[in-house]
């Protein structure tokens, strides 16, 4: 197990040329949502933060910019930036400061001392992983680096290398086939409805029943969704039955309490059926099955025997439930659907990662800074997988 580096105080500098081979990797994962950082061999991430940035218009202190929550709320004089839209970076600058931020204040380490490995999401613009590789060698000095799919590090967390992994985190929705170690991008489908969707949906049909909220208050929406609201199994005879049996109060932080009906199930409802933001596709759970359908006949019963939820969005009481009942009704008894979820699935993705850069196995895999040099950004699409 390669162990982690011991902070040395001053982090511009280091007296010993340590090879990156024999110390922990830093693994980072960032979403839409929220950004996961540690070292690997560790067994949760060493920092959660949100994945955005704020930046004053005016300089009028030395704070050059701010992270995830440390952003002050109600200040105009603050930009705030997202860093990613539907899990692509569309923000590199913004990337960057988080990242900087990341290295030297949130794990205290020099980055140019670690080999990095960072997380892609499926049917990312190829020019994305180039542009990642350009910034942790050209900016942040990394010695090595690797890029690794979260679909396939999702299924590694839960031992499996062949399997079908119904990703749903905050800014969108994949359902991604694995076979051997190998991700099927033919067979990859995207879903741009997830958990900033549902909060805004949420805060919708909360308005309509006489509890309004702003802007502003999205943070509070979210806290509601991921306290109050499930997953039905039949969602027809849950919303004709006894309003009785699902009406919850919940006390705001003013103290004030709030009654919440058959919100908290027509929420992530929407997954499954997201006809109500006019999308004809089919929920998650068709996604999913047309994703089996596409592959090889004697790929699909050991996808349906191996099926990964994970994501932030798929903690909803009864969602892993719900997708194994609706795979199995449209596999009408020719597969066996089994469904694995993680408690710690929050965090899959990271956790695969921080399992894949400890391994003996995995350390002649990093590009380092020697062959960036020779082949390119490019390189990271003939050696990432």
């Amino acid at each position: 197990m390669l162990n982690a580096p011991e902070s040395s105080g001053d982090l511009s500098s280091s007296n010993s040329p340590t090879n990156y081979r024999d110390l922990a990797a830093i693994v980072i994962d960032t979403g839409t949502g929220y950004t996961k950082s540690g070292f690997s061999g560790d067994e949760k991430p060493r920092s959660v933060l949100k994945t955005t940035v704020g930046v004053p218009m005016v300089t009028i202190t030395d704070v050059l910019y701010y992270i995830g929550d440390n952003i002050p709320k109600h200040n105009t004089s603050v930009e705030k930036r997202k860093v990613m839209t539907y899990g692509i970076v569309t923000d590199w600058e913004a990337l960057e400061m988080l990242w900087h931020h990341i290295f030297y204040l949130e794990l205290n380490i020099c980055p140019e001392e670690l080999a990095v490995l960072v997380t892609d999401v499926p049917m990312s613009p190829l020019t994305n992983r180039e542009k990642t590789a350009e910034l942790l060698f050209e900016n942040f000095g990394v010695p090595a680096m690797y890029i690794s799919h979260q679909s396939l590090l999702s299924l590694y967390s839960c031992g499996r290398v062949s399997g079908l992994v119904v990703e749903s985190g905050h800014g969108t929705s994949y359902t991604t086939p694995i076979d051997d170690g190998y991700v099927l991008p033919h067979a990859t489908y995207r879903l741009d409805l997830a958990g900033e969707v549902l909060t805004n949906y949420l805060a919708k049909l909360m308005g309509e029943c006489g509890n309004p909220f702003y802007e502003d208050e999205m943070d509070l929406v979210c806290d509601i969704k991921e306290k109050c609201c499930y997953v039905t199994s039949d969602y027809d005879t849950e919303i004709q039955g006894n309003e009785k049996n699902y009406l919850m109060d919940f006390t705001l932080p003013d103290g004030h309490v709030i009654s919440i009906g058959s919100e908290r199930f027509r929420c992530p409802e929407s997954i499954f059926n997201p006809t109500v933001f006019g999308l004809t596709d089919g929920g998650l759970h068709v996604q999913a099955m047309t994703s089996v359908h596409k592959c090889e006949p004697e790929q699909q019963a050991n996808l349906l025997a191996n099926v990964v939820v994970c994501g932030g969005s798929s903690l909803f009481h009864g969602f892993s439930e719900r997708i194994k009942k609706e795979l199995s009704k449209q596999a009408n008894g020719m597969f066996t659907v089994n469904v694995l979820a993680s408690q710690h699935r929050k965090f899959s993705a990271w956790l695969g990662g921080s399992v894949t850069a400890s391994l003996d196995s995995f350390q002649n895999l990093w590009i380092d800074r020697a062959l960036y040099n020779e082949k390119g950004s490019s390189v990271v699409h003939r050696y990432c997988f």
